[in-house]
């Protein structure tokens, strides 16, 4: 368990807590773009970077008028608990109860978590409730999810919230509750720290529908168009639509979680709230969640490149890549799960140079495939005795930093080794041995961001400057 989270993950949460290597010779040089150098001043950096900016306080998403007859006639809210569904009049009112119901079943589900209910919004809509307002015709696009003022009286930065989806649909499967479920999220989001990043929300509130109303369709494509995407920024996402970024918050459970789903992302969330002075355009940004999972990790002894990292190689076994060692129930992605590979390299066409399609965002991953299988591997009986030298060269100031994992013939890790990067260098090698049984390498790297050390990575820098790598392989 992450020391810094100690309060809030062991009690209530934050509902009330607020194989042998060595060096190689060098290989031919690399790319101009990844030339080698110290990087830039810290200070002169620092001096020069404007502060990050976060969310603006008043949301770009507005309420409905409720003045309006034409546009807001209907509204339903729960006998047990504090939520309520608007419509306009020609919403058939059984979309209306359906909506009601996913609410209260999402509410109950995060209720049974612990999780706070959505701050209360006073008389917007009617009462203190929970608003979610239905649209006219079929599903298309993302919803909208909006928030009120600022509340006052709270210490720290908390703001009711609302949403706009559309209304469930003859046959609609298990969309509206998911809908539901992710916007009753994104407010639990708000309540706990409503000026926390927009990734960071959709993350949370991603993760949290997923739990308390699974909806495989749904998922399915979400995880699919994430991991079609490694290179993007894990906080990269629009808030309004479940995204497979989901995956991250789920594998901070597994790795320090303490039983209970959801506990580590919300109380990161809880961690990271900050006051914004009055009249600020903007939510003050600092710290963000980032900086809340960074300072505990450092209590811990470890660092954030090292778990983005490991969740870059978790990633790479989901789905039917799964062995069963890593994330827990990752099979049921099916191939839908399974991450881009940029390259897979036979054997016998080594030495190869290779480049990323795209370059990598900050917190995005790569991934490149030597496959080692008896009938691409050249001389297989020389697999007992041979050395795969790798070699990487990426654009200042990233940082990356690489794994090589060992994958046997059944598709299970089998061993790996670490390629630290090291600040005020854009180049990593080794040498690895022990290759026979094996049916490849992956080779996996990330983009830790700047190696200036004062300019951590930042979720609010948006949108993030992406740096390209070669990668070096030969035998």
């Amino acid at each position: 368990m992450i020391l810094a989270l100690g309060a809030a993950l062991g009690g209530p949460p934050a509902a009330a807590a607020r194989a042998a290597d060595a060096p190689s010779a060098r290989p031919p040089s690399p790319v101009a773009s990844a030339q080698a150098g110290a990087p830039p001043d810290d200070s002169a950096s620092v001096a020069a970077a404007p502060p990050a900016e976060g969310r603006p306080v008043i949301s770009p998403v507005q309420r409905p008028d409720e003045r309006d007859v034409r546009d807001v006639r209907q509204r339903a809210c729960s006998f047990t608990l504090p939520v309520c569904v608007h419509a306009p009049a020609d919403v058939p009112g059984a979309a209306v109860l359906e909506s009601l119901t996913d609410l209260e079943a999402a509410m109950r589900a995060y209720d049974a978590l612990g999780l706070p209910r959505p701050l209360p919004d006073g008389a917007r809509g009617g009462g203190p409730s929970y608003d979610l307002y239905l649209e006219r015709g079929p599903r298309r696009g993302p919803m909208r999810v909006g928030h009120d003022l600022r509340a006052l009286g709270e210490r720290f930065d908390a703001a009711s919230a609302f949403a706009i989806i559309a209304a469930p649909g003859r046959g609609g499967g298990c969309a509206s509750a998911s809908d539901a479920a992710y916007a009753l999220g994104a407010a639990v989001a708000m309540r706990l720290d409503a000026g926390a990043e927009q990734g960071a929300i959709a993350m949370t509130a991603s993760y949290l529908a997923a739990i308390a109303a699974p909806c495989a369709a749904e998922e399915l494509a979400a995880v699919d168009a994430f991991q079609r995407a490694p290179e993007r920024a894990l906080t990269g996402a629009a808030l309004g639509a479940l995204d497979g970024g989901l995956l991250f918050p789920w594998y901070l459970d597994d790795a320090y979680g303490t039983g209970t789903p959801a506990q580590v992302a919300t109380s990161l969330l809880a961690i990271a709230a900050q006051s914004t002075p009055a009249g600020s355009a903007r939510f003050h940004a600092e710290p963000d969640t980032f900086d809340a999972l960074r300072a505990s990790l450092r209590s811990r002894g470890e660092d954030l490149d090292d778990l983005l990292l490991e969740f870059a190689i978790a990633r790479a076994f989901l789905g039917s890549r799964s062995d069963g060692a890593h994330l827990s129930d990752a099979e049921r992605f099916g191939d839908f799960g399974r991450v881009r590979f940029e390259w897979s390299l036979p054997y016998a066409t080594l030495p190869r140079r290779v480049a990323p399609l795209r370059p990598i965002e900050p917190t995005g991953a790569t991934y490149l495939w030597l496959d080692l299988s008896a009938e691409n591997a050249a001389a297989r009986p020389d697999l007992k005795t041979a050395e795969i030298t790798f070699v990487a060269d990426w654009e200042l100031p990233a940082l990356f930093r690489w794994a090589i994992v060992k994958v046997d013939a059944q598709g299970a890790e089998a061993g790996r080794v670490d390629v630290a990067g090291v600040f005020g260098s854009s180049r990593a090698q080794r040498t690895v041995v022990g290759l026979d049984g094996l049916s490849g390498l992956l080779v996996v790297g990330v983009n830790a961001g700047s190696m200036i050390r004062s300019l951590p990575f930042d979720p609010d820098d948006a949108p993030f400057m992406p740096h390209a790598y070669t990668v070096w392989l030969s035998r």
